[in-house]
């Protein structure tokens, strides 16, 4: 990830004079999704529990914050610490008009057979993963139901949540708690959107693959691990945060106006089967 990439600011960018939230920015996909939205020239509140990127990340620029990065290329961004799993600090967040929200944060653990996991480690997968999305989703709505329709973008306001191939797409060993959390968030997306189509609001999720993050960084440097990964993904390379950030910067712009309640795979294949 690089600092010296030019951003949009002359008007010509697909997000130009929006306001976009995106949570759990500091790193990995959030930081590349935050990065991709601002280049299309949207104003963006960083979120995260702190503003330094995970020491064990893959970004080049890690030692700079996301926001700081926005700014030090031309770009408007400013941080918010939120804890996902404190109301009052959501709240806090969604407070002022915006036009779109990224549910990006969300908590990962080591792989492990269902057995093995407590009861703490599902309480808290599903106060972030689940509880979390679900309060800042709320929230956004209440906003954008005081907002009118944007005339240009012909909607209220997006929502993009981040799930997962395992939420709910296909199942993979050693992940049942996380797979559940994050399929939570897939069924949200498509129950939500349902509910509010008739208020001009799009709400959507994505659904990564394999994507090399400091979240789930320990994947990618172990050998074995990397071996498995690759042969499950019929894709020849493993997923890159920027092919997530792309996918949400497109259904957050007006191409995607009449696309809501999906859950979109990128994922090079991997759900679709296993190559042989």
């Amino acid at each position: 990830m690089s600092t010296n990439r030019v951003y949009k600011l002359d008007g010509t960018g697909r997000l130009h004079g929006r306001i976009a939230i995106v949570t759990g920015s500091s790193s990995g996909l959030g930081r590349e999704i935050a990065l991709a939205i601002a280049r299309e020239g949207a104003s963006v509140v960083c979120s995260d529990l702190r503003e330094a990127a995970r020491p064990d990340g893959f970004e080049e620029d890690k030692e700079i914050p996301t926001h700081e990065v926005i700014k030090n290329n031309g770009g408007r961004a400013v941080f918010k610490k939120c804890d996902l799993s404190h109301t009052s600090e959501i709240v806090a967040v969604i407070q002022f008009a915006l036009d779109i929200l990224v549910n990006n944060a969300g908590l990962w653990m080591p792989l492990r057979d269902f057995v093995e996991e407590s009861e703490e480690q599902w309480d808290a997968m599903f106060a972030i993963n689940a509880k979390g999305t679900r309060t800042a989703m709320q929230e956004a709505i209440k906003q954008y139901l005081r907002q009118p329709i944007d005339e240009i973008s012909g909607s209220r306001g997006r929502i993009v949540s981040i799930s997962s191939a395992a939420g709910g797409r296909t199942a993979i060993r050693r992940e049942a708690t996380y797979a559940a959390s994050k399929a939570a968030v897939a069924m949200l997306t498509q129950n939500v959107a349902l509910d509010h189509a008739k208020d001009y609001i799009n709400i959507n999720g994505v659904c990564p693959g394999v994507v090399k993050s400091g979240a789930a960084g320990i994947n990618f440097r172990t050998p074995e691990i990397i071996t498995e990964m690759r042969k499950t993904t019929p894709w020849p390379r493993l997923g890159e945060p920027s092919d997530i950030a792309k996918a949400v910067v497109f259904l957050c712009s007006d191409d995607a106006q009449w696309i809501t309640g999906q859950n979109l795979a990128v994922d090079g294949g991997f759900t679709i089967g296993i190559p042989l």
